[in-house]
């Protein structure tokens, strides 16, 4: 019965560090997650990530600035509001991440089909030979995660134990 006792603890550390290891490793699998759904063109999949009315409520500050009491104050929000509503659908959301350089895989060459070898700028306007930015990461804290270019920054807040979404994006 000795060696049997010893087990259970032994094992218990096993799985408090799994889920502690799980618990930080947790936003980068999400990120993973909508890579993944944006490769595969799955909709359902990405919008499993992202929590939109924050998003809009962050995309409107952004925009039409923080509330305040002036009319002005107001009339901005309620446009940039609308505007806001109105762009902000989870298609364009993936089509913007898709076009752009965040589901594209590590290592992949320039491609030659849709530009020539010379030096005019391609599609998302790097030259020939340039290095896209690198997409780094960082924590905000606990419940934040940042994972940021030199043009965009998408910000993941915790959502339970170890569940993340997309919740502002910083131009």
């Amino acid at each position: 019965m000795r060696k049997q006792s010893k087990g259970i603890p032994a094992a218990a550390l096993a799985v408090i560090v799994a889920l502690a290891a799980y618990w930080y490793w947790s936003p980068l699998l999400t990120v993973h997650r909508m890579k993944e759904a944006v490769r595969a063109h799955d909709a359902a999949a990405f919008n499993s990530h992202v929590d939109y009315p924050a998003l809009r409520e962050d995309m409107r500050d952004q925009i039409s600035g923080k509330p305040g009491d002036g009319a002005f104050d107001r009339i901005g929000r309620i446009l940039g509001g609308v505007v806001v509503d109105a762009l902000l659908q989870p298609d364009a959301v993936m089509y913007v991440l898709e076009h752009g350089d965040f589901a594209k895989k590590r290592g992949a060459g320039p491609d030659f089909g849709s530009r020539g070898r010379d030096d005019t700028p391609g599609p998302s306007g790097e030259r020939e030979g340039e290095e896209r930015a690198p997409w780094t990461t960082e924590r905000e804290g606990v419940n934040r995660y940042v994972v940021r270019n030199d043009k965009i920054a998408l910000v993941l807040v915790r959502n339970g134990f170890a569940d993340w979404k997309l919740s502002e994006i910083r131009l």
